[in-house]
C-alpha cells in the first residue's frame, strides 16, 4: 500500500511538473532549433567540458572497480560506461547500470567486484550531491554561515570516525536494499575520500560547464560554485521520476532552483536545452569512444 502511494505521488508530482513547464514555456520547437543553429562559442565550450565530465565520471568508476586489482583498462570502462549511458531512458530507469554488469561481465570481471562498485559510487555521488546542495541552500540565504560551517564539520569527523561508520553505513545499506546484501564496504578511508574529492572536483568541472551554458542565455547572476549546486541537485532530485532519465522531474527542479535567479520563462528555456545539451554531450563521447573502438579492431585485424 504505502509502495503504490508512492508511485501515485510520484506521478502526480510528475504531471504537475510538466504542465507548469508547459505553461511557462515561451519556446516553440523552431525557436530551440533556432538556438542550436545560432548557437556561439560558449554554447560548445560548454558542450566540450561536459564531454569531459562525462569521461572524469567514467574514469572514477573505472578506478573504483580497479582499485581490490586490475580489472579492466581505463579506455575500456569509458566505452562500457558510455555504450550503457543511454540503457538509462528506457523504462525502469536501472538498465544502464544492467547493461554495464553485461558489458563488464563479458571482460571477466565477478558481479560481485561490480556491484560493490556501483554501490560506492552511487553513494559517493549522493554525498557529492548533498554537500553542493547544502553550498547552493546558503548561496540562497536559506540556511546562514554557522549552520555551513557546523555541516562542514561533520566532513572531518566522518574521516576520523570512519571505521564505526562504515560499519554503520553497511548494516542500513544491508536492511534497506535485498540487492546489496552481502556486500561488504571495504575501501580504506584514505581510497575512500580519495574517490570522493575526485567526484567533488568532477561535479565542480560540470558545474563550469553548466555556468557557460547559462551564458548562453546572458545569465550573469549565477557564479560557477552555484551553477554546480544546481546541476548538481537537480540530479539528485531527478531521481525520483516515474519516467527513465529523470525526465520531467530533473527538469521541474531545475526551473525551480533556476528561478531564484533569473525569471520562470527563462529557467523554463533553460531547463529544456539543458536536456538536449546533456544528451548531446552523452552522443558526442559515445560516438567519438565507439569510432576509435572500431578502428583499432579493423587495424587489428
Amino acid at each position: 500500500m504505502k509502495k503504490k502511494l508512492l508511485n501515485v505521488l510520484k506521478v502526480v508530482v510528475l504531471v504537475a511538473t510538466v504542465y507548469f513547464i508547459v505553461v511557462n514555456l515561451k519556446m516553440r520547437p523552431m525557436d530551440i532549433v533556432d538556438y542550436l543553429l545560432q548557437a556561439k562559442s560558449f554554447f560548445y565550450l560548454a558542450l566540450s567540458i561536459f564531454v569531459v565530465f562525462l569521461a572524469v565520471q567514467a574514469w572514477i568508476w573505472v578506478q573504483i572497480l580497479n582499485d581490490s586489482g586490475k580489472q579492466i583498462s581505463s579506455y575500456r570502462g569509458l566505452v562500457i560506461y558510455m555504450t550503457s549511458q543511454f540503457a538509462k531512458y528506457l523504462p525502469g530507469g536501472f538498465w544502464n547500470l544492467v547493461g554495464r554488469v553485461y558489458l563488464t561481465s563479458k571482460h571477466g570481471v565477478v558481479l560481485g567486484t561490480q556491484m560493490t562498485a556501483i554501490l560506492y559510487e552511487n553513494m559517493m555521488l549522493g554525498i557529492v550531491s548533498v554537500i553542493y546542495g547544502i553550498i547552493l541552500l546558503y548561496s540562497f540565504h536559506f540556511i546562514f554561515l554557522p549552520v555551513l560551517l557546523a555541516v562542514a564539520v561533520l566532513l572531518p569527523i566522518a574521516y576520523f570516525f570512519y571505521e564505526p561508520v562504515r560499519v554503520f553505513s553497511q548494516k542500513m545499506i544491508h536492511k534497506l536494499s535485498k540487492r546489496f546484501r552481502g556486500m561488504e564496504l571495504s575501501l580504506p578511508r584514505e581510497r575512500f575520500f580519495l574517490y570522493l574529492s575526485y567526484y567533488f572536483l568532477s561535479h565542480l568541472l560540470q558545474g563550469i560547464a553548466f555556468w557557460l551554458l547559462l551564458q548562453t542565455f546572458g545569465v550573469e547572476s549565477v557564479n560557477i560554485v552555484t551553477a554546480a549546486g544546481i546541476f548538481a541537485v537537480s540530479w539528485l532530485i531527478g531521481l525520483i521520476s516515474p519516467l527513465p532519465g529523470g525526465i520531467g522531474i530533473r527538469e521541474g527542479a531545475l526551473v525551480f532552483l533556476l528561478s531564484f535567479q533569473v525569471p520562470v520563462p527563462v529557467a523554463t528555456q533553460i531547463s529544456i536545452i539543458t536536456r538536449i545539451w546533456n544528451l548531446m554531450g552523452e552522443l558526442v563521447l559515445f560516438t567519438l569512444l565507439n569510432s576509435i573502438d572500431l578502428i583499432r579492431k579493423r587495424m587489428a585485424a
